[in-house]
Order: structure tokens, then C-alpha cells, then sequence
């Protein structure tokens, strides 16, 4: 104690010293001071000498000494200047001279030394995006150097890297002297980040209610690193402990208790290998908030987190231990409602779905009273769909007596609201009806919810809009109970330009150019100011596309879509012109041995359907396909001669999905039928004839075809989206008198783009990744005709957004499907399905469409297929369009 009292009075001394030193007036040549014996002079001169960039004038202010001032030397008034300068920070050091004096006249020189600025600073072991930021934050170019600012620069970095995962983040700076500027420096911050600190294990106390697994559970971004210590654990056991009794060990028999076989599993397996387990600070306390609100949704209302604590393990290891006060379980006792006119307390008790005996559930009782969701069931909701803009209900704690609560409900119904207004902003390219026709919130109705919802929806499937920004906003007219909506829009560009490619079989590689204008307008035609830069804004579709690989295949195609043909109901008109032609040419001569020409017209008329809901639509189109075929192999069923084919459409679909380019929740459905007229129905003689020539037998191309495709997407939580889809097809005859002919098949295996006749006669190309292209391909063992009649596949996939932006929307995604097809539906075997697993990515650019990568491994094999379908892994692209 002796010496600790010396050392402190020794480093009190030392302090005393040192201020007195700091303090001093120092002597000029000639000049005498007595500090024991101040004397008054008149400051006959005071000048600042040592100034880089500072102005004397300004400092001289600082100090409170002018000439002619009456001061002490030595007094208070030099310590209070000296200590003025110091307190800028802005002063390395400061000296006060009395260089001399003429009787009571005093001369004094200020010397200082100043402090100099930060020109720039750099961030060393650091990528360039994270130094952005970090001097961003920073923003201390210009000012001055002092070892404040430079700490707290340090303490900044530190926290950047921190609330990244990296707790053991070091930072050392250097400072450079500038060699242009003598009054500048520069900066070098040297960080090393170290590695990523990882959580060991977490640790509950104060649980009583539930385990530490289950509370672990509710940490969603903070997670332990994976362990499977059992093997080790039972090696411990078993073999260091007792190495004599192992057989004693696995013939006898031990009574465990669940919840200690629990335990013994929670302390040594760990399989979270999907999820990390590194150390965020933000995250962590995101989660403790989603602990609270666990508790809060079982009924502890009153539960706490009493305290956190970091435990270091080593440099690269932490372990948590929250220590929380669970409190009491509360129930739900008694639910009164005040202030309800419209509806009776028996309605709003039914709607609450909340009883007297339910455990209390502050979640549930927000949900339940303000928006349960888009698809409503909510008391806001009931109110707000029926007009009622303005309703605002309050769910109160009234009374807590031991383990139960009242409630009181106190809502405030106010008046029906009428829509009085529609302003839309930010469609400078797409006109006002375009958008007003899809709106179900329109003048003179009374304001829902429920239908700006479906608004919202429908005008995001436009494409014409970013989905993500589409958000209208009520503005009430109390005065005369009217409101108006005004919905913000953000256009992004909906055309597309098509590039892509794919090997066609016979063809070799066929190349496709393809530009879509997904916002046309026919009337805008002729008015020059609407062209942008085409006539746009009516929301017309035209697209024109052009495959070829040369002079062997050509196809060229051209679509026109009127969405609101009459401009008054969404009635869908639509018209397609295609001439395709397949050469055969010699290789040496370049001479043209054989073709096969088809050219096609189509039009189709759609609506929307009011029942069973008005989700649904219909399209009906007729399609007429000519064929002129010159010494082509019996891709037709004959090698010379022509065809004709007369094809009546019939398509139901429903949709309601919330976003095309990324659905986080709804459905979509489509069953589709083509037919053909039945000919060997009308003439059955000519069919019965059994010298008939196979080119008349193909002369009218006869079939019924029927598919089936279903997509369901579930969201799991905020990010991670399931895809479930299942898709069906068959193709039949009206008569065992003729076969369906080469039209229409069905090809599985690869991405979907390729096929040898797809751009002719119409086969699907069905995409089943982990396979060869169009590789499962039954043959027709009478007519030769290669692909199914029949076929089924499933996927089911889970998906997860990098980026929802309107320039480029990518997702990563992993799946599992299975699929197959059959030649004749007697040797339909549903259960006989090609499997496959993998994972992927897709990129949505506006420009360009879907892009995509897919890695497929293909479990099953079969050598019945020429060539032998083979089990492995395969790698998929996929260009302009989506995996079916």
C-alpha cells in the first residue's frame, strides 16, 4: 500500500509539473521573469509565428489578448490562452515568449506548431467496395489530424468489420506526410480482419417452458456451428472409460429419459449445415427480439432477456449464454367490443376467431384484428373491404388478475368512403387507359381493400411496371367522405430482344433473332411524338422472330396481340403469320435434293371468365398449317406430296400470382385442348381402303391432343419460396381406322430448347434436367414415328431471391423432378419416371428475358431407348424462356 501511495503521489507531481511547464511564459534574450512575483505590463505588440494554414487573425481572437491590454506575466490570462488554443484541437503545441519590454511595456510572440490536415485515406487489406464505404462513413478528408479523430476512424473501422462477423478486427494507422502540401497528410489505415468469429454453442438459462433447442430455433440468423459428436462422445464412453466392458456396454440395457436422450443429442449433433453460423451483432439482435416475440406468442407476455453474454472460446470460436425471464402464461378471459354499429359482437367474435380459454397471444390478436395477410379474413379487412377507409380498431388489456386477461375492443367505424379520384404518376410511356382498364378501384365505387389488392396484382403482371413499387395511396377527404388513390408508378422497360441457340438434331446448330415489343400501339403509328422509340403506350404485343442456321432451315414468325380488342371488356385478340422451310442439300454440289415447307396462320380470340372466379380465362383460336413436302424422308408419314392441317384450340387458364418474374404465393393452372376435325370419321371409306397411299392417308392431319399444367407457389418465410408443379399431356385418334401421324409428340431430357421437327410440326420439347437432350423418345414400332403420346412430370423446386430490382431479377433455386413418356397409353406406367436433382440460377434482364444455369445428376437408366438413356450429371442452359 506504502508504495502505491508514493507511486501515485510521484505521478501527481510529474502531472503538476508538466501543466506548469505547458503553461509557462518562456524569456527572450535579455528579458527576466520572476514567476513568484507576477508584474503588470501594457501588451505594447502580440504576434503568432509557425502558421502553415491558419490565419493569425483568427487565432489572436482566440487568445483574449490584445494590444493595449493590462495583464500579469506570468498570470491567468496566458494559461487561459494558451489553454484556448489547445482546446481547438487544431494546435500541436503552443509556446508564449515575452521576446522583450520597454518599462512596463510588454512584447509578445506566440509560437505554435499546427496540427496538419488529412489530404486523403486509404484502407489497406481491404476489397474496393468495402474502402468506399468504409471512408464514406469516414468523411474525414480535409479536416484536421488529431489523435480523437484518428482513434474514433479506428473505432469506426473496427465496428464495420464487427457487425460483419469479424469481432477480432485490428486497425493500425500511419500517417504520411504529403510531399505537395506541407500542411497535409495522409492517411494509411492497415486492417487486418482476422477470421470470421463462429458460434460454438448457445446456452439458455432462466427456461423452464421450453428447451434450449426449441428457443434456439426461433434465432433464425444466429446459429451454431455444425457438430456430430456423437461417434467421438460413444468412443469416450465405451472405450477410454471401461475398454473391458464393451460387451457388458451393448448387452445390457440402460433406462434413459426422453428429455436426457434430447439433451445428449442437442449437446453433440448438430446439422445445420445450410445455415451459417457466424456471429453477426445486428442479426443477434434481430433474434433476440424474435425470442421475445416466441414467448410473447405462447402466452408470456411479461417475458424478458434479462441478460446476453459473449463467451470467447478461442480467436476464432465464441459461445452465447442469454439468461431469460419466461414470467407467467396468460390466457385469454373475457372479450368485450366497443363502439361496433355495423357489425354484431357475435360477427366480430366469429371473424376474431379468438376464444374465452385460448392462451394469450399478442401476435395472433394484431394479425386477427389488423391484416392477417393479402388474402384478408381480419377485422380491419371486413371493415375496409366494405368501404369503410377510415376504421380503426384497438385491442386493449383491460385487466390482468393471475394467469387471465380481459380484452376490450375499441373501434372506431367511421363513415363508407367513395372513390372520387384516380391519379396515376410516373407513366410517361404507357397511356392512362392501358392502366385504368385493369384498375378495380375506379370512380364512384366504394373504396376495398380487397379489390386494390387484386389491382395491384394485375397491374405487376403487366410487365410494363416494377411489381416491387407498385404501392397506392389512399388520401381520404374527410370533408366529403370521398377518397382519392393515387398510385406512384415506376415504368421499366417490358421489350425483349431474343438471342439464343440450341443444336436442332438434323439441323445442326440453329441460331434464333427474335425482338418482342411488348408495349405496341397500332393508333400511335402515325403520331410521331409517341414513338419511344417505336409507338408505344397501348399495350399491344408484336413480336417477330427468325430462326435459321443457313440455307438448310429458315423460320420466320410474326404475332400481333390486342389485349382489349373494342377498348371496353379484356377480351384478348390475337394473330400469327409463319413460314417455315427444311431443305435437304448435297454436301459437294451444294445442289438441293428434297424439302419440307409448312406455312401457318393463326387467330385467337380470349376473355376473361367470371366464374368460378375471376381469375380465370379462355382462349379459343383456330390455326391453319399448309404443308409442301419434296423428297423429305417420311417426316410426314410421306416423302412427296402435301399436307393440310385445320386445328380448334380451347384454353383454361387461372393466375394469381403476385409477381411473373418472381411469385412468392398463388397459383397458376391451364388445361388445354386441341383438336383437329375428325376425317376418318366424315369419310370413313377412304380410311378403310387398304390400298390407301400414305400421302393421302396424311393429306388432313388428324389428332386430339390434351395438357394439363399446374404450378403452386408456397412462401416458407420471407426469402425462401417451394414451387410445386405438375404437368400431364395426351394425344389420341378419333378412329383405330388412322394413328396421330409424327404431330404434336412429346420429346423429354435436356433444357427444352432443342428439338428436330418442333419448329415444324409442333412436338413439345419437354425440359428434364440431368438427362441428354430430347433423349427419351419412344419409337412407334409400326409407324416409325418417334416421341410419346403420353406423358407426366413433377417438379418441385426451392427458390430464393438475390435480387428483386427491375433491371435484373436473379434467383437461386434447387429441385427435384421426374418424368417420362410412352408411345401408347396402354403402357402408361405412372409410377415409371426418369429422376433427377440438382441446383441452378436465373437472371431476368428486361433486354434479353430469362438466362439461366442449371446442374442436373439423372438417377435412373434404361438401355431400351436408341441411344441408351444414361444415368449422371449434366449441365443446362437456358436462354429467352422459362423451365417448364
Amino acid at each position: 500500500m506504502r508504495k502505491l501511495v508514493v507511486a501515485v503521489m510521484f505521478l501527481m507531481l510529474c502531472i503538476s509539473g508538466f501543466a506548469q511547464n505547458r503553461y509557462q511564459v518562456n524569456a527572450g534574450d535579455g528579458v527576466q521573469i520572476d514567476y513568484s512575483n507576477p508584474k503588470v505590463f501594457e501588451i505594447a505588440d502580440i504576434s503568432i509565428t509557425g502558421l502553415v494554414g491558419l490565419q493569425e487573425s483568427a487565432l489572436l481572437a482566440l487568445t483574449g489578448i490584445k494590444v493595449g491590454d493590462r495583464i500579469p506575466i506570468p498570470g491567468a490570462e496566458i494559461s487561459d490562452g494558451i489553454k484556448k488554443l489547445w482546446s481547438q484541437g487544431i494546435i500541436a503545441d503552443v509556446q508564449f515568449w515575452l521576446t522583450k519590454t520597454e518599462g512596463d511595456r510588454a512584447f509578445i510572440e506566440v509560437r505554435v506548431s499546427e496540427r496538419p490536415r488529412i489530404q486523403e485515406a486509404k484502407i489497406a487489406n481491404v476489397n474496393s467496395s468495402q474502402e468506399s464505404e468504409i471512408i464514406e462513413q469516414l468523411n474525414i478528408s480535409g479536416k484536421v489530424a488529431t489523435p480523437a479523430l484518428i482513434k474514433n476512424s479506428e473505432i469506426v473501422i473496427r465496428k464495420f468489420f464487427i457487425e460483419k462477423g469479424f469481432l477480432n478486427t485490428t486497425v493500425k494507422t500511419e500517417q504520411i506526410e504529403d510531399s505537395l502540401f506541407a500542411d497535409r497528410v495522409r492517411l494509411n489505415f492497415d486492417v487486418d480482419k482476422k477470421s470470421k468469429v463462429k458460434i460454438n454453442k448457445i446456452y439458455f438459462d432462466g427456461n423452464e417452458s421450453f428447451t434450449d433447442k426449441r428457443l434456439k430455433r426461433t434465432l433464425k440468423n444466429t446459429a451454431e456451428k455444425p457438430r456430430f459428436w456423437l461417434v467421438s462422445k460413444l468412443f469416450d464412453e465405451v472405450f477410454k472409460t471401461n475398454p473391458n466392458s464393451i460387451r457388458n456396454y451393448v448387452d445390457s440395457s440402460y433406462e434413459v429419459s426422453k428429455t436426457d436422450f434430447k439433451k445428449f443429442l442437442n449437446d453433440n449433433v448438430k446439422l445445420n449445415f445450410l445455415k451459417g453460423s457466424k456471429f453477426i451483432s445486428t442479426d443477434f439482435d434481430d433474434d433476440k427480439a424474435s425470442l421475445i416475440s416466441f414467448y410473447n406468442s405462447k402466452g408470456y407476455r411479461d417475458a424478458e432477456i434479462l441478460s446476453d453474454e459473449i463467451v470467447k472460446v478461442n480467436d476464432d470460436f465464441i459461445d452465447l449464454k442469454v439468461e431469460v425471464d419466461e414470467g407467467r402464461k396468460y390466457y385469454i378471459r373475457n372479450i368485450e367490443w366497443i363502439g361496433n354499429f355495423k357489425y354484431t359482437d357475435s360477427v366480430l367474435t366469429e371473424k376474431l376467431d379468438i376464444r374465452k380459454g385460448d392462451v394469450y397471444n399478442r401476435q395472433k390478436l394484431d394479425e386477427r384484428t389488423q391484416f392477417a395477410g393479402p388474402g384478408g379474413g381480419d377485422i380491419m379487412s371486413l371493415y375496409s373491404d366494405d368501404g369503410y377507409l377510415t376504421f380503426r380498431i384497438q385491442a386493449v388489456e383491460v385487466r390482468a388478475e393471475n394467469d387471465s386477461i380481459d380484452i376490450e375492443m375499441r373501434m372506431t367505424e367511421g363513415e363508407q368512403a367513395t372513390i372520387k379520384r384516380i391519379i396515376l404518376n410516373g407513366n410517361d410511356r404507357t397511356s392512362d387507359h392501358v392502366i385504368l382498364r385493369e384498375i378495380r378501384t375506379l370512380p364512384g365505387q366504394k373504396y376495398s381493400r380487397r379489390e386494390l389488392i387484386r389491382t395491384i396484382q394485375e397491374l405487376g403482371q403487366l410487365g410494363y411496371f416494377d411489381p416491387e413499387q407498385i404501392n397506392p395511396q389512399p388520401i381520404p377527404n374527410l370533408a366529403d367522405g370521398t377518397v382519392d388513390i393515387v398510385f406512384d408508378l415506376v415504368e421499366k422497360s417490358s421489350d425483349q430482344i431474343q438471342l439464343s441457340g440450341g443444336f436442332g438434331g438434323p439441323f445442326g446448330f440453329v441460331g434464333t433473332v427474335g425482338l418482342s415489343l411488348n408495349n405496341f400501339s397500332v393508333n400511335n403509328i402515325g403520331d410521331w411524338s409517341k414513338w419511344r422509340p417505336y409507338p408505344s403506350g397501348d399495350g399491344q404485343k408484336l413480336s417477330l422472330q427468325l430462326q435459321s442456321n443457313g440455307r438448310r432451315f429458315r423460320s420466320t414468325s410474326l404475332v400481333f396481340s390486342e389485349p382489349w380488342l373494342g377498348g371496353k371488356k379484356p377480351n384478348n385478340f390475337t394473330v400469327s403469320l409463319s413460314r417455315t422451310s427444311n431443305r435437304t442439300i448435297q454436301p459437294i454440289t451444294n445442289d438441293l435434293l428434297g424439302f419440307l415447307k409448312a406455312t401457318g396462320v393463326t387467330v385467337g380470340l380470349g376473355r376473361r371468365l367470371r366464374w368460378p372466379d375471376d381469375y380465370f380465362q379462355v382462349q379459343n383460336t383456330i390455326a391453319y398449317q399448309f404443308y409442301d413436302v419434296f423428297n423429305f424422308g417420311n417426316t410426314l408419314g410421306f416423302s412427296t406430296g402435301q399436307s393440310h392441317s385445320l386445328t380448334f384450340n380451347t384454353t383454361v387458364s387461372r393466375s394469381n400470382i403476385d409477381n411473373p418474374q418472381f411469385p412468392t404465393y398463388g397459383s397458376q393452372f391451364t388445361l388445354s385442348v386441341n383438336a383437329t376435325p375428325p376425317w376418318s370419321l366424315l369419310n370413313p371409306d377412304k380410311f378403310a381402303d387398304p390400298e390407301l397411299s400414305e400421302e393421302d392417308r396424311y393429306e388432313f392431319v388428324e389428332y386430339h391432343k390434351w395438357m394439363m399444367d399446374l404450378s403452386l407457389f408456397i412462401p416458407l418465410n420471407s426469402k425462401f419460396v417451394i414451387n410445386a408443379r405438375a404437368h400431364m399431356g395426351f394425344i389420341g385418334t378419333y378412329s383405330d381406322k388412322t394413328d396421330s401421324g409424327p404431330f404434336e409428340r412429346f420429346f423429354l431430357g435436356g433444357n427444352g430448347l432443342n428439338g428436330a421437327n418442333n419448329f415444324i410440326i409442333g412436338q413439345d420439347i419437354i425440359p428434364l434436367r440431368g438427362y441428354d437432350d430430347n433423349i427419351i423418345d419412344p419409337v412407334d414400332a409400326n409407324t416409325g414415328f418417334r416421341g410419346g403420346v403420353v406423358y407426366n412430370k413433377f417438379v418441385a423446386e426451392l427458390r430464393y431471391p438475390v435480387s428483386l430490382k427491375p433491371g435484373s431479377t436473379i434467383y437461386l433455386l434447387a429441385f427435384m423432378e421426374a418424368g417420362n413418356t410412352w408411345i401408347d397409353f396402354s403402357e402408361y406406367t405412372p409410377r415409371k419416371l426418369f429422376r433427377s436433382a440438382g441446383f441452378g440460377a436465373r437472371i431476368f434482364l428486361p433486354a434479353f428475358g430469362l438466362l439461366g444455369v442449371d446442374w442436373a445428376h439423372g438417377f435412373d437408366s434404361d438401355d431400351s431407348f436408341s441411344p441408351a438413356i444414361q444415368s449422371g450429371s449434366q449441365v443446362h442452359f437456358t436462354i429467352g424462356q422459362q423451365i417448364r
